[in-house]
């Protein structure tokens, strides 16, 4: 069955095929990030200085990356530019620090949760079922056809779920559901809109890798009454070093009601950094280069997200501490951690992770001594900013 013109695509599978954060430098617009960061002939000059001198530095950052993170202006681009990490650095840390062979036990849903699953993690989400031609995840359920998943998704009681590529990274596409319409075989989105039962399933069973099919998380109060009732996550970069896990960066990220999920990439989504000691959040970001901005209050609940504090934080930082020696082959560990009215909940685990996200939260370049110290104790022999 073909989807007409006029009917609504299944929330999250509609087409996300180029997301910037998919290992692509960022789409800008050059020519309004130049007339904003270098209005007069002896600011372009400058401007192509020092470009050209982090593209050529330490941590490999493109001029399209310089405009994304705003750095031209000294509210956004603070401290030693020579620490802000591009694509092209962020490739050869990780390398150094992560075994290739665990990317794929990373990437692997299925496999990643069995392995924390075994170790007896508790805190992870409930898998109602498995869409794959053959493959199992312990006692839930398994689909291996599209009438059994049209079967499944026609129950209320199925409701509400989240739907993920086993091997999708960046929510792309996932499903956010949260109830479907009996009468008409309508399941709807999170995000509003509604889908045909039939069409999702066709969507889920063309995916190759196979899909997990979670019952979707609920937000504690405290979070629920900021994000208008939105689940959000807070992503932790943890290095694990031979003296054992350290808490890096941590930041939080927070979905508009547009959006099915809460990455960054999303148009309106926010980004918010988290100080390590006390789980407050303490800068909040949207939007990229000259779009870039704080916004310390929630646009459509009108609730402070600046200022807030991340509920048990202390709890989340005991977490990821106890399972990131689980994968000692991913010594740059980059982990969601979903905050839900029963407490923390690890979503994923991914294998390096993206390190913009934390300078876009933080407005500081990944590449400070302790990261650096890490490097270095994983073998990496490139340059670096000098020791302070």
């Amino acid at each position: 069955m073909r989807m007409k013109d006029h009917e609504v695509r299944p929330a999250g599978l509609s087409p996300e095929i180029n997301p910037p954060a998919l290992g692509r430098l960022p789409k800008v617009d050059f020519q309004a990030a130049m007339r904003a960061s270098a209005p007069s002939v002896a600011s372009l000059v400058r401007l192509m200085f020092v470009t050209s001198r982090l593209n050529h530095g330490p941590g490999g950052l493109s001029p399209a990356e310089y405009f994304s993170h705003r750095l031209w202006d000294p509210l956004f681009g603070r401290g030693d530019l020579q620490r802000f990490v591009g694509l092209s650095g962020q490739g050869r840390f990780h390398a150094a620090c992560c075994d290739i062979a665990w990317k794929g036990i990373a990437d692997d849903k299925i496999v990643s949760t069995s392995l924390l699953a075994a170790a007896g993690v508790e805190a992870l989400p409930q898998t109602l079922a498995v869409v794959h031609p053959h493959r199992e995840l312990g006692g839930a359920l398994t689909i291996r056809s599209f009438d059994d998943l049209v079967h499944r998704l026609r129950s209320p009681l199925f409701y509400p779920l989240v739907a993920k590529p086993v091997d999708g990274v960046f929510s792309v596409g996932v499903i956010n559901a949260v109830s479907v319409d009996p009468a008409t075989e309508l399941i709807q989105s999170v995000t509003g809109s509604a889908s045909p039962v039939a069409e999702v399933a066709e969507r889920i069973m063309a995916h190759p890798g196979g899909y997990l099919i979670q019952r979707a998380l609920q937000p504690p109060i405290s979070i629920g009454s900021m994000s208008g009732a939105r689940l959000c996550s807070v992503r932790v970069l943890v290095l694990l070093t031979r003296a054992g896990p350290v808490i890096h960066r941590a930041a939080l990220k927070v979905p508009l009601s547009c959006n099915v999920a809460d990455n960054y990439w999303r148009p309106g989504n926010r980004l918010g950094a988290i100080d390590l000691a006390s789980g407050q959040v303490i800068r909040v970001v949207t939007g990229t280069a000259q779009d870039l901005r704080r916004d310390p209050v929630h646009p459509e609940t009108g609730v402070p997200i600046e200022g807030m504090m991340i509920p048990e934080w202390s709890m989340i930082r005991d977490l990821v501490s106890t399972v990131a020696p689980l994968f000692p082959g991913i010594r740059t560990q980059s982990w969601d951690v979903a905050l839900t009215d029963r407490g923390a909940v690890l979503l994923e685990i991914n294998w390096g992770g993206d390190l913009h996200l934390h300078q876009f939260a933080h407005g500081e370049g990944i590449l400070d001594p302790i990261f650096c110290d890490h490097l270095r104790e994983c073998g990496y022999r490139g340059l670096l900013p000098a020791r302070e």
